[in-house]
């Protein structure tokens, strides 16, 4: 174990040969080993070629002349396993790994709890680890109870919000296991934490986004019915009218059915294109236009789709307002934001369409006098396959995909919509592209 011969050991001093280092100090260790006729510990020593070693010594005394019998167990590969799984443990940065004394107080720390919780080394250790909970949790004996649960069963692994030193809240996913000694006697707690807050927050993303699909197909299949029906109720009035009465249903019912094909076709439109946005597969031309020829093309386009009951004022442009992008999508853009306004708006109110140059960006305004959009909405205005839920919008017809096919539609062409100002009285939407 040391590489000396007995020749070369023989009569020597033990501790002066090994070069032995004490955890106390070697007269200590001679001091008890005396009164008590028994004395263990860890001893660092050094063997011939000069290399250490670690032992587990045993010092007895001899009962028949009463010389001290050292009776020492190498333990270095142990040892060195252990202080290099201890400086694992101090520098994993991803995981808070760290040691609960029975009663729940930290016993140790490493760079990952720093770096997820917050608090130094000096700020923690020996405080109630209930401290990294909310005060509720706190109130109920949550922290006791993971304790009291992870020593009957062994271990407990969970997940929840946890709090940092600065009062901000985490999502954490959490592994305690009891630690105990030979006998059994519990000697405390590990504890590992990892921070998945962005695992929950995608989480809670991807459902949202599954409810807030279901509630869009529950929509588009409303929206779809509507005009099925009306084209249904028509068809079969064709079916029963007699060859004198069929000019004059042609007449009257044309119009509606022309308009609710139209509607339709709307519809399945941004189906379309929401479905290739989700899939990036869109195609968007890149070509130098008009953006005031576009501009009047639309305002056309909604007051034949309107019933006369809203007044569209467009403010000419004295010149081409000349950009870049798609036309079509820019069509596809000002349609929504003009259906918007003429649905959320009283019967008889005007909505004023106005152009500017500004920067290096062309701009349209449309401004409805509407019922505004309420501050808590305005952070999902433009959310995929939402639909604000108000009890006065209730009856308006739509399916919430509108702004935010248009918002993306405008930010893929190199420009942008935004909700300019809102209120009671009306909301003011601006759509802008680059400049050619």
């Amino acid at each position: 174990m040391y590489g000396y011969s007995r020749h070369e050991a023989v009569g020597q001093v033990s501790s002066a040969l090994l070069r032995t280092r004490y955890p106390t100090g070697h007269d200590v260790a001679h001091e008890q080993v005396t009164r008590d006729g028994r004395w263990e510990g860890r001893l660092v020593q050094t063997r011939r070629d000069g290399t250490p070693l670690y032992v587990d010594a045993k010092w007895v005394i001899d009962d028949e002349n009463g010389t001290i019998i050292e009776v020492n167990r190498e333990v270095t590969e142990h040892v060195m396993q252990a202080e290099r799984l201890e400086l694992l443990v101090a520098s994993v940065a991803e995981y808070a790994i760290f040691l609960l004394d029975p009663e729940g107080r930290v016993a140790s720390w490493n760079e990952g709890a720093r770096r997820i919780k917050g608090y130094e080394e000096h700020e923690i250790i020996g405080r109630k680890f209930a401290v990294f909970y909310r005060p509720e949790a706190q109130a109920a004996g949550i922290p006791a109870l993971n304790l009291a649960i992870a020593t009957e069963t062994g271990a407990l692994e969970y997940e929840g919000w946890r709090v940092r030193k600065d009062g901000t809240e985490f999502w954490a996913a959490v592994a305690i296991t009891a630690l105990r000694d030979p006998a059994g006697r519990l000697t405390g707690f590990a504890k590992v934490t990892r921070d998945m807050t962005a695992k929950q927050l995608e989480r809670q993303r991807l459902e949202e986004l599954e409810r807030s699909k279901s509630a869009f197909l529950n929509l588009v299949a409303h929206e779809l019915r509507s005009p099925l029906t009306v084209i249904r109720g028509y068809l079969s009035l064709y079916r029963d009218a007699d060859e004198k009465t069929l000019h004059e249903l042609a007449r009257k019912s044309l119009p509606a059915l022309e308009a609710k094909t139209v509607e339709m076709s709307r519809l399945v439109d941004q189906m379309v294109e929401v479905a290739r946005l989700e899939e990036g597969t869109i195609d968007l031309r890149s070509e130098r236009f008009d953006m005031a020829r576009s501009v009047e093309r639309s305002v056309e386009t909604a007051q034949a789709l309107d019933d006369g009951s809203h007044h569209i004022a467009l403010e000419s442009y004295p010149e081409e307002l000349n950009v870049v992008g798609d036309p079509e999508r820019l069509h596809t853009i000002l349609t929504n934001l003009l259906s918007n306004a003429i649905k959320y708006s009283p019967e008889g109110s005007d909505i004023a369409v106005a152009m500017r140059r500004e920067g290096r960006y062309g701009h349209v305004t449309v401004t409805d006098h509407g019922t505004g959009i309420a501050p808590d909405d305005k952070a999902r205005l433009f959310s995929a396959f939402t639909r604000l839920a108000r009890p006065d919008h209730r009856y308006v017809a739509g399916t919430g995909m509108g702004l935010y096919l248009s918002r993306e539609l405008a930010r893929r062409q190199g420009g942008d919509l935004v909700l300019d100002e809102s209120s009671p009285d009306g909301s003011t939407f601006s759509v802008t592209l680059p400049l050619a």
